[in-house]
């Protein structure tokens, strides 16, 4: 029997990959699944419900990152922003990273400065034979870590035949990685998101790396050219095959039954983000809200806004208490629990937000947002995206729309019609109305971005996952 080990950092990754029919697949091709993971036994529990069946779960060993396994982690990522920023002409490689840690950390001195010398030194490591001292130095610090004899042991009590990683920036996956590749586990770390990788955001090494696609593939081979390309797997990603399945998918009359909707008017979904990368939501949903109010009631869009899940912040209530009758607020299905070693909380979806999601791409008719992912799952049921493009107050030095668009990861775009673009607050009426009344003619090229964002069929994903990890 194959054993196979699951380790799942974050809420992110159980709903993409234990949510996923890959924990069934593996089971039914006679492998052996065990977790480890640091998420509480409510979430587990959740996990449990959608394959009906029980699961060996083991916590993440305590660790606790030391100072020069930090320093060599930063130094790292920030000098190989520095280096492709210039290999591909692009500053905004940068900034977001440099500044925002500055910023976040001015009132704390001591991390404020840390951070201000690994930004400072980083102009003479930003050359690639460096940034690859630089890595190995990070990953002899963590194999002398205090810490590592527990993840030796877990390993030595567990003995999988592979390992798989849902999220290739978790923390604590670099000792546990470690450990399980000097004990000679087969190691495979999943690249989470379409933007992951021109961050820098790999701190872990694996034997084997699953990507979404041949765009990824290349990315790769850009970004980490140290690692040979045939450690690069492209299977797709899981969470796209939620739109297709039938299960999920909820008819029209009761899905506007259920969130109180008028079944007249057309929707539009406008999906926050979080406050660091889109701080200004509140003031363009509340600009979309006013811009529709010149529309007769019976015509004009029902806004359904959900925020992100990591939103936890009252800076949506005006705007609510605003617009009652135009804007259907509904929060992310999620739950926050202490972690299963009892000192953190971890936030984890429902697999019931799921089915929301899923259902609020295919009952809307369009989504409004800054830059999102959202705009490939709305492609899955072919509704296009309208990407907010204006600045609604005075740039403050840091934050700018203009900047956001110009990171390295919508250079994937084939052309600028995979989005309709609001350029300003005038246009927002015009746009929104035009992708409702006739969405063929806008966006026109929305699939070709998800085709060359996501390997076609998407729904073959968790069976090719699958069928590599139990041959790997």
């Amino acid at each position: 029997m194959r054993r196979v080990l699951i380790f799942v950092p974050d809420g992110t990754g159980l709903r993409n990959y234990l949510f996923s029919d890959i924990p069934s697949l593996l089971i039914s091709q006679g492998a052996e699944v065990s977790l480890v993971t640091s998420l509480p036994d409510s979430a587990v529990a959740e996990v449990e419900k959608v394959h009906g069946c029980k699961f060996k779960v083991y916590p993440v060993p305590y660790y606790k990152e030391s100072f020069f396994e930090k320093f060599f982690r930063e130094l790292e990522t920030i000098s190989r922003l520095r280096f492709f920023s210039k290999k591909l002409k692009n500053p905004e490689l940068i900034p977001d990273y440099e500044w925002g840690k500055l910023l976040k950390y001015r009132r704390t001195f001591l991390l404020w400065l840390f951070y201000f010398f690994i930004k400072f030194i980083s102009r003479v490591t930003s050359n690639y034979p460096l940034i690859l001292k630089i890595n190995r130095k990070y990953q002899n610090r963590v194999l002398r870590s205090s810490y590592i004899k527990s993840y030796y042991n877990l390993v030595d009590r567990l003995k999988p035949d592979v390992v798989l990683c849902t999220h290739q920036r978790a923390l604590f996956a670099s000792p546990f990685f470690l450990a399980a590749r000097k004990r000679g586990v087969k190691t495979v770390t999943a690249v989470y998101s379409w933007d992951n990788l021109p961050k820098a955001r790999m701190p872990l090494r694996a034997d084997k790396y699953l990507v979404w696609s041949s765009y990824m593939k290349d990315e790769m081979k850009l970004y980490y050219p140290e690692i040979p390309e045939s450690d690069v797997i492209i299977t797709g990603t899981p969470q796209f095959e939620f739109y297709n399945k039938e299960d999920l998918l909820m008819s029209k009359e009761q899905f506007f039954r259920e969130y109180h909707l008028d079944f007249s008017r057309s929707v539009i979904c406008y999906s926050g983000g979080d406050l660091r990368t889109s701080p200004y939501d509140h003031i363009y949903l509340d600009h979309i809200a006013c811009e529709l109010q010149v529309i007769e009631k019976e015509d004009r869009p029902l806004i359904f806004f959900r925020r992100s899940p990591v939103d936890v912040s009252d800076r949506f209530v005006n705007v609510l208490n605003r617009y009652p009758e135009d804007i259907i607020s509904v929060d992310p299905l999620w739950k926050t629990a202490l972690g299963s070693g009892g000192d953190t909380i971890i936030s984890f979806p429902l697999y019931e937000d799921v089915k929301l999601l899923v259902n609020i791409a295919l009952h809307c008719n369009v989504v409004c947002n800054v830059g999102s992912t959202m705009a490939h799952d709305y492609s899955m049921f072919d509704k296009p995206a309208c990407y907010i493009n204006y600045n609604p107050v005075e740039k403050n030095g840091y934050y700018s729309v203009d900047k956001i668009y110009r990171y390295q990861h919508f250079r994937s775009m084939p052309t600028d019609k995979v989005v309709e673009w609001i350029n300003s607050r005038d246009e927002i009426r015009g746009k929104i109305m035009n992708s409702i009344n006739d969405p063929s003619k806008v966006a026109v090229d929305r699939k070709k971005w998800l085709m060359k964002i996501v390997h076609q069929p998407v729904d073959e994903a968790s069976l090719n996952i699958v069928s590599f990890l139990m041959t790997v």
